[in-house]
């Protein structure tokens, strides 16, 4: 009984992974740029490759939709509770994700659309996904 069990847990954490491109960590500043160009409010603002493991993000291979996770553990805790009100993350603005970004995900290019979308939430982080 306990073969079958690692057995199933083996096949589902391959299953999981085969679905995803490559996982870049992403830098966000949040917001979205008013006439100005400068950041205020919510949405998307700046996407960039980052360094830190506080924000990933893939493209699953199946829907072409970006999907976002963003560690609870991240210096950013607090913007994260301010942006992902009610379980929403609202962009108020479409927002194309730069080449550079792109690139990394192995894409010619995204953009995140207008709207409103449900943030997934558990102990440890919160996930986005991004309808193509």
């Amino acid at each position: 009984m306990k073969k079958l069990i690692i057995a199933a847990v083996i096949l589902l954490a391959t299953t999981a992974q085969s679905f995803a491109g490559p996982i870049i960590t992403i830098t966000i500043e949040f917001g979205h740029l008013d006439e100005n160009k400068v950041c205020i409010e919510r949405g998307l603002c700046r996407v960039t490759v980052g360094r830190s493991r506080a924000i990933t993000a893939n493209i699953n291979d199946n829907t072409g939709n970006l999907e976002m996770n963003f560690s609870k553990n991240s210096p950013q805790k607090g913007i994260f509770e301010t942006q992902f009100i009610n379980g929403i993350f609202e962009v108020p603005a479409p927002y194309e994700l730069p080449a550079d970004v792109c690139s990394k995900l192995g894409i010619e290019k995204f953009t995140v659309k207008k709207g409103k979308y449900k943030v997934i939430e558990t102990k440890s982080e919160y996930s986005i996904v991004f309808i193509k």
